[in-house]
């Protein structure tokens, strides 16, 4: 019987998703140098925390796992099993890891697969949405995040600072693509992360009170870690995110609005020239200035290329304003360790131990490795030593079966 119809097009493919394939993916060496991060939370969190991650991996974009599902509460899944299974295969190379402990919030920022891994103990914090709660323009822009932000290290000193604060400015900086000033374009620049270090001389009640601002000068919620230690502490990392945003100037802020396609209420005006000279008792005077440019000209600036926005053509003086978008973090380093949440501390705030105390440390540490190693060559040489048993058995076996055939 002849077929009807016409031969089935395959339309379905299942492609097996193997490490090759996904490092063929990545194209190019450049791509493959790319710090890409893995944010996550460890064991029970608040509601607070939860939000706190999902605004950290917006900070992080566009390279890290934006809706990634970590197993929480499962405390076997270690950093090294999420170090071992995607540094690989995806490229990861730097994991974020918040857990609480009642009333402490920790932050791990480990480097994979090797480390090293610093531990913040997380002072306060103010999400996201409490910034734009008090916010009178919050910026909301989805295309913000689909370039890396410029990440700027500020009062981390130079060459003569203390070693455990310059290996957090390396590791601050080293978390996002570093930029090339020669290739950048100008309208990938949408935003700004700043890691500013304070240092306290003996902690100054004016600073211990100073409260979180929202980008309008106004307050914001904070959730603070009231773990009973000091809270002025000597050393601290303040973490804040902003959205950079331009404006153009030289004109009548009637003008721009226009210009910014933000058409005004003209319905009690006969002509639009009514609207621009002033001439109506229902506008203002004729030349007003907005703020932000009448208080700062020290942030006008020439635009090289287009860049985002009605009115920022080349060429064209705009004005740049940084709006916080969150989130914001008061961080207290209390630990380094040499390996990624293993090894050797290579740094701690408040235990401070002798050169004996180390020495001796060590060597229980290395005895003690030793001994785990020594008894798993043993269990190993016990269990090859029954199999051979057990196939002697076997074998015999098969041997009195045949001759009594």
């Amino acid at each position: 019987m002849p077929r009807n119809g016409r031969k089935r097009k395959k339309t379905r493919t299942h492609v097996v998703q193997t490490d090759e394939n996904i490092r063929a993916g990545l194209h190019s060496n450049d791509e493959l140098k790319i710090p890409r991060s893995l944010v996550i939370r460890r064991g029970k969190c608040e509601s607070e925390l939860v939000e706190l991650v999902g605004d950290l991996r917006k900070l992080m974009l566009p390279y890290t796992a934006l809706k990634f599902k970590e197993d929480a509460t499962n405390r076997k899944v270690t950093l090294s099993h999420y170090a071992n299974s995607l540094s690989g295969p995806m490229g990861v190379t730097h994991i974020l890891a918040l857990s609480q402990k009642s009333s402490k919030i920790t932050l791990r920022v480990g480097r994979t697969p090797a480390g090293p891994t610093l531990s913040f103990r997380v002072k306060r914090f103010t999400l996201g949405r409490q910034i734009r709660s008090v916010q009178r323009r919050p910026f909301d822009s989805a295309r913000a995040f689909e370039s890396p932000p410029i990440v700027v290290t500020n009062n981390f000193g130079d060459v003569t600072a203390a070693p455990h604060v310059k290996l957090m400015r390396i590791t601050f900086q080293n978390m996002f693509p570093a930029i090339n000033v020669g290739t950048v374009r100008l309208a990938d620049c949408k935003r700004v992360v700043l890691f500013n270090f304070i240092r306290r001389d003996g902690g100054s009640e004016k600073e211990q009170q100073q409260s979180t601002t929202g980008g309008d000068g106004a307050a914001a919620g904070t959730v603070a870690d009231n773990n009973g230690e000091n809270d002025a502490e000597d050393e601290e990392v303040e973490i804040r995110h902003y959205a950079i945003r331009a404006k153009p100037v030289g004109v009548d802020r009637k003008v721009r609005r226009i210009v910014e396609s933000k058409l005004p209420n003209l319905s009690n005006l006969n002509d639009i020239a009514e609207y621009i000279t002033g001439e109506s008792p229902a506008v203002t005077k004729p030349g007003d200035m907005s703020d932000s440019e009448a208080e700062d000209e020290t942030s006008h600036v020439v635009l090289p290329s287009k860049y985002r926005g009605r009115g920022n053509n080349p060429s064209q003086k705009s004005a740049l304003k940084l709006v916080e978008i969150g989130p914001r973090l008061r961080l207290k380093l209390y630990k380094v360790e040499r390996a990624l949440a293993s090894g050797d501390v290579m740094y701690h705030a408040y235990v401070h131990k002798t050169p004996a105390e180390i020495a001796a440390l060590k060597s229980r540490k290395d005895g003690e490795a030793a001994l785990k190693k020594r008894r798993r060559e043993e269990q190993e040489a016990n269990v090859a030593r029954k199999k051979a048993a057990k196939e002697e058995k076997r074998v015999a076996r098969e041997g009195r079966r045949k001759e009594r055939e």
